[in-house]
């Protein structure tokens, strides 16, 4: 052992020397023993790439802060809608024209009842042009009990209110200085009739927080759901563009030759059309047919897609059409790199077929760079919607979009300012967090970029 120690030490030291020194001895140099081995075993649960990628997410501060705020803006587009009482196609005609937390002179006079009365319902905030009861049957329900009553002749601009358990009606006119001058008591016929038509009751009225549009319309409420329609139809084209280029993408890096050259000329050939003639050229032809074929047919898939309007419909088709192309550049990319890896030659001299090679071992690790394209398609598929709505060739009206209230508000910014930059900020905010996002995803994702 000494003489071993001697001929293979690297150090220019005497090798006795050190082995007096140390007091070692041959028992000292034996092989460890089976239980001597497992006391320097550090036992550890087993993490798999999801959750190690999702333990490296979480360590990215600005990816996790952006993802807080998009889930914020989430909310405020899918559950805000529920919470305030305005609809996006609702105009209120005693409404219109007013600033944040602004009331009109009718509801001004409403909202002094509030303290007054247990419940009201008013026909000056009712939306439409028409907003008068006509003479019928009518019943609403307040606490548990159900209140029913009969109009003898038409009623407008009046209250009624639910005072004691009494019913009447208060004309607008009657009301001054917060008091109720004179009201006339309205028989409550207490069962429901058959032919009773159901009123919604209020205790107060409830603030246009951003103000309403030139048409009474509430802006609160058509940002929350320009801001739904503009993530909707992000998610949906970047899903789009993500299967249309991968599945291109990874079949002509890995078939090469004259397949990879005749399928990458295709994407020169879209490259080198003018993106923007083209976008416009689409959705002015689209439009029409795809309306034209919702009226005419009767089946659910046409059903269906009427519900998102044909101006939707055709921006889908574009991103199909013409926004695949870099997505599949960056995916032959990848599979041009990873096609030579060891793991898929031996696929293929296995017998592995080239749908499992791509499905099994190609795109499962272009996942880095799929994500980080994914994730920037989509607020490029928001600019591209917000686009083509404010030039009038979005989505259809009544429908709301962030570019199309930005095009609303433009005619009247030096007035109305706020109009342009609540749904503007919205946008900004949408695409900013979506950017940051993707970055921490790339970072997470990618093995390469593992630390």
């Amino acid at each position: 052992m000494k003489q071993a120690y001697k001929k293979f030490s690297p150090f220019q030291v005497d090798p006795d020397k050190v082995w007096a020194d140390y007091n070692l001895s041959d028992s000292d140099f034996a092989p460890a023993t089976e239980s001597e081995k497992e006391s320097l075993v550090e036992i550890r649960k087993s993490v798999s790439y999801w959750r190690d990628a999702a333990r490296r997410f979480k360590r990215n501060t600005v990816s996790m802060v952006a993802l807080g705020i998009f889930i914020i803006v989430l909310l405020f587009a899918f559950a805000g809608p529920t919470m305030i009482p305005y609809d996006y196609s609702n105009q209120y005609r005693s409404a219109q024209k007013l600033g944040p937390f602004e009331y009109s002179r009718q509801e001004e006079l409403i909202r002094s009842l509030e303290d007054q009365v247990d419940c009201m319902y008013a026909t000056a905030l009712q939306p439409g042009s028409a907003t008068a009861l006509d003479a019928g049957t009518y019943y609403f329900k307040f606490k548990g009990n159900t209140y029913c009553f009969t109009l003898e002749k038409k009623l407008a601009e009046s209250v009624i209110i639910l005072k004691d358990g009494e019913l009447s009606t208060v004309k607008e006119a009657h009301i001054q200085n917060g008091e109720i001058k004179r009201s006339t008591p309205l028989a409550s016929t207490g069962e429901v009739a058959d032919n009773a038509k159901e009123i919604k009751v209020t205790t107060k009225v409830f603030p246009h927080m951003v103000g309403t549009d030139s048409q009474g319309r509430d802006i609160l409420a058509r940002t929350m759901y320009g801001a739904r329609v503009s993530i909707i139809i992000g998610i949906v084209a970047a899903l789009i563009v993500l299967v249309i280029g991968s599945i291109y993408g990874a079949i002509s890096g890995l078939c090469g030759g004259v397949v990879d050259f005749i399928m990458m000329r295709i994407v020169e050939l879209i490259y080198s059309v003018p993106e923007i003639l083209l976008v416009l050229l689409l959705q002015v032809v689209l439009k029409e047919p795809l309306q034209r074929w919702f009226d005419s047919s009767h089946s659910w898939f046409a059903n269906a897609l009427s519900t998102l309007g044909a101006g939707i419909v055709s921006i889908f088709i574009t991103f199909a059409v013409l926004y695949w192309v870099t997505m599949s550049r960056i995916v032959r990319g990848q599979v041009l790199m990873l096609k030579k890896q060891e793991y898929v030659t031996a696929a293929t001299a296995l017998g592995a077929s080239n749908g499992r090679i791509i499905r099994r071992h190609l795109l499962p690790n272009c996942v880095g760079q799929l994500v980080i394209t994914t994730c920037l398609q989509i607020p490029s598929a928001i600019f591209l919607e917000s686009f083509l709505s404010f030039l009038g060739l979005g989505v259809s009206a009544p429908m709301a979009s962030l570019g199309s209230l930005c095009s609303d508000a433009l005619g009247t910014i030096t007035i109305f300012p706020y109009r342009l930059l609540f749904p503007g900020a919205v946008l900004t905010i949408i695409v900013l967090t979506l950017n940051l996002v993707g970055d921490g995803l790339r970072d997470a994702l990618d093995p390469r970029l593992k630390k």
